[in-house]
């Protein structure tokens, strides 16, 4: 049984980290607040905590950008929603928890599963498509292509790596043969 897996650049994750910025931003200065208005030595105390919760990962995402593609930052996002909780801002800390879970999927590596069954594509929800739906399907000049029978044309760039690895004369044979045994004339 054959199997390709090509990756595909994750084109909405930056958004992602440019808003978890500011998540973390909104999250660092509303626990300050709360530090300087609290009369509880105890809600200080957590106060305190929940600010430094928020400011590592901030002063890392100043010092590198790349820190906000890992997953300590939904870490970061899980327990300041709790302390949120824990302060009595329920909606605030469910829709926290939210845009974590959110997080997990935003950064998840994006690739597209090509087998003998179908075409899995990586959205959410992930897309099947079975070979009787697909007219065409190449790869060149690090360019994948996939033309459905619905008129949907799906265009990708293929990420260096992937592209490198690949045998695009391999899996574009495999693909033609996938199409022609579905009852697809292929036009090369």
């Amino acid at each position: 049984m054959n199997k390709f897996s090509i990756s595909i650049p994750n084109e909405r994750a930056g958004t992602y980290h440019i808003v978890t910025f500011i998540v973390i931003s909104l999250n660092f200065f509303g626990f300050g607040y709360i530090f300087l208005q609290s009369q509880n030595t105890l809600s200080s105390a957590i106060a305190v905590v929940a600010i430094v919760f928020n400011a590592v990962p901030w002063i890392y995402y100043l010092l590198n950008k790349k820190h906000l593609r890992s997953p300590a930052i939904e870490i970061t996002g899980i327990a300041s929603a709790f302390i949120w909780m824990y302060f009595g801002n329920y909606f605030l800390g469910l829709l926290l928890l939210i845009f974590t879970a959110f997080g997990f999927f935003a950064n998840k590596k994006k690739a597209i599963l090509f087998s003998d069954e179908g075409i899995v594509y990586p959205s959410f929800p992930e897309k099947n498509y079975k070979w009787e739906e697909v007219s065409q399907v190449i790869l060149k000049d690090d360019i994948l292509t996939i033309d459905l029978k619905n008129n949907h044309l799906i265009q990708l760039n293929v990420n260096e790596a992937s592209a490198r690895e690949i045998d695009a004369p391999s899996f574009n044979s495999f693909c033609e043969k996938k199409l022609q045994s579905h009852g697809v004339s292929v036009v090369n």
